[in-house]
């Protein structure tokens, strides 16, 4: 007959052979790292208060008008592109600030980073941007800058606007 010592004594050697067992079982082991990064592929457009307040009866070169910044961690880069509402509008390659009071305009030429834009013939749209590459952390900051000769132009009485609309497009 086995006594109750004996089997506490018996209990408790299957239990060191165990543990002794678990702790020399293995003599590597692994953990597996891992995580993912979301695309970033973002435009943020920034007008200046001479955008909404521009002297039609002056002439300017190079109004500061408003400053983009260009996102993107797309490896394969991206595209900036321009549109221009009254030009898309009236189908032409020439910008232009509209009444709709009166059919009155002042055509007007737009810089994007220094670099002159031209609108595609069909009208309204540039690509303004093209990059094979993502950029720094902080961003691609670009200026737009306008120029029109509002001295030579005698505009009647009225409002003038346009709608400048930029587009980021990952490659």
């Amino acid at each position: 007959m086995i006594t109750i010592t004996a089997k506490k004594k018996a209990l408790g050697v299957l239990i060191g052979l165990f543990l002794s067992m678990n702790l020399q079982a293995a003599t590597t082991g692994t953990i597996a790292l891992s995580g993912s990064e979301p695309a970033i592929l973002e435009i943020t457009v920034t007008s200046e208060q001479a955008a909404s307040n521009l002297p039609l009866n002056t002439s300017v070169t190079d109004l500061k008008v408003g400053t983009v910044v260009e996102r993107s961690n797309k490896k394969a880069g991206y595209t900036i592109t321009l549109g221009s509402a009254n030009a898309l509008a009236a189908a032409t390659v020439t910008a232009s600030l509209r009444s709709t009071e009166t059919v009155d305009f002042l055509p007007y030429s737009i810089k994007y980073g220094g670099n002159p834009v031209a609108f595609q013939s069909s009208g309204g749209a540039a690509v303004v941007t093209t990059v094979t590459s993502k950029t720094s952390a902080a961003g691609s900051v670009k200026n737009l800058t306008i120029t029109f000769d509002g001295a030579s132009a005698f505009l009647d009485q009225a409002v003038y606007s346009d709608v400048l609309t930029f587009t980021i497009i990952a490659k």
